[in-house]
């Protein structure tokens, strides 16, 4: 370029800059144009469900939300909400298959990676009344029941720490990234939830020998920090490879 400017005498160099300092301007102008995305829970049913386990609901609270976008053209993208603003208590189920958390206006761009980290807060304590569990010690539950192999069931329930945090790439319907997020556009992040792909990679025996509680001489399998620590860790390593955070 340094060549192409010598070329011309100084009158004209001053006119060039101009000319170029707009082009820069309006390019900066568009990549900083916000577009807006709606934020969602999403309860996926699975199309080859586990026979012997059955999944009744999914209780989130959300205290806070970051995000880290890479993009093509333009500086990375990079926040964290307020905690508990206009987030709180969802719970899902096959019949209630989403809840809506929130919105966020990004800077249009193609984006090469969108990271999404959720942080838990403490479940109320009336969510789950009947004492099998103390949702107030966890941020994240997904309760259910596990037929045993001699044909008895026991209720199951799977528990996050409140302040764990949910880690999670954004995809495309396709399953493919980059992503366009343009302006004069409205996008939809499914953050899905699927309880049957999560457990597909938990081998079937780790759960019969699972150790148990009784309440009420009514039998649980309680799967978090404190109880079953090995089928836990497997959850958590399980959970990062299957959650989706799936722009539409």
């Amino acid at each position: 370029m340094k060549k192409h400017y010598n070329r011309y005498s100084g009158r004209f160099l001053p006119l060039v800059v101009v000319a170029l300092l707009g082009l820069i301007s309006c390019e900066a102008d568009d990549l900083s144009q916000p577009v807006r995305v709606h934020f969602e829970l999403s309860y996926v049913q699975d199309t080859a469900p586990l026979e012997y386990l059955t999944f009744r609901r999914i209780a989130v609270d959300v205290d806070q939300i970051s995000f880290l976008g890479i993009r093509q053209e333009g500086n990375d993208v990079l926040f964290n909400t307020r905690p508990g603003e206009t987030f709180g208590m969802h719970i899902l189920s096959p019949e209630q298959n989403s809840s809506y958390i929130t919105y966020f206006d990004l800077p249009q761009g193609v984006y090469q990676q969108m990271r999404w980290e959720v942080e838990l807060a403490e479940i109320d304590e009336d969510v789950f009344p009947d004492d099998y569990i103390d949702s107030d010690d966890f941020g994240f539950i997904i309760e259910g029941t596990y037929t045993r192999q001699d044909g008895t069931s026991v209720l199951l329930f799977i528990a996050l720490e409140e302040e764990e945090v949910i880690r999670v790439e954004s995809i495309n319907q396709q399953g493919e990234v980059p992503i366009p997020i343009l302006a004069d556009n409205i996008y939809n992040v499914f953050l899905e939830i699927n309880p049957h792909a999560l457990m597909k990679g938990i081998p079937r025996s780790m759960l019969e020998q699972a150790e148990e509680d009784e309440e009420d001489d009514i039998e649980f399998i309680e799967i978090s920090e404190d109880e079953n620590e090995e089928l836990y860790n497997l959850v958590l390593f399980q959970l990062s490879k299957t959650l989706k955070a799936v722009v539409r």
